[in-house]
């Protein structure tokens, strides 16, 4: 069997390893609610390609809610714009459940209404 990092997922029956300050964003899951904190900025100084994937690894759900806490994030690459659909995809594919958006830049939400992407997500300020 490999031997895959940490950040890549934990293998079913493993451990999941503890966050660490490589990934730029912590989760928890509690109660049925999953709380994604976006630790810093997204840009080309410092992509984070897999992201989300890393994250549907560790907390595959299903969620009665998603929330991301944006609060510590500004700038961001499309990385991170495609990241948000496929938690999109994966978390709300019954469309009953959008993931909240809590506290986003207003650059982040100029970006999503350029891309057409707001009507995705639930936005809380």
């Amino acid at each position: 069997m490999p031997n895959y990092p940490a950040a890549v997922g934990a293998m079913e029956g493993a451990a999941v390893a503890p966050e660490t300050d490589l990934r730029p964003y912590s989760s928890s899951a509690k109660d049925g609610q999953l709380t994604i904190v976006i630790e810093r900025e997204f840009d080309f100084g410092s992509l984070h390609q897999d992201w989300a994937v890393s994250i549907l690894h560790r907390h595959p759900g299903p969620f009665a809610k998603v929330v991301m806490d944006m609060t510590k994030c500004g700038r961001v690459s499309s990385t991170f714009f495609a990241g948000l659909m496929q938690l999109h995809f994966s978390y709300n594919s019954d469309r009953s459940n959008p993931v909240v958006l809590s506290k986003p830049d207003p650059r982040i939400l100029a970006n999503l209404k350029i891309l057409h992407l707001e009507q995705y997500f639930v936005i809380q300020d």
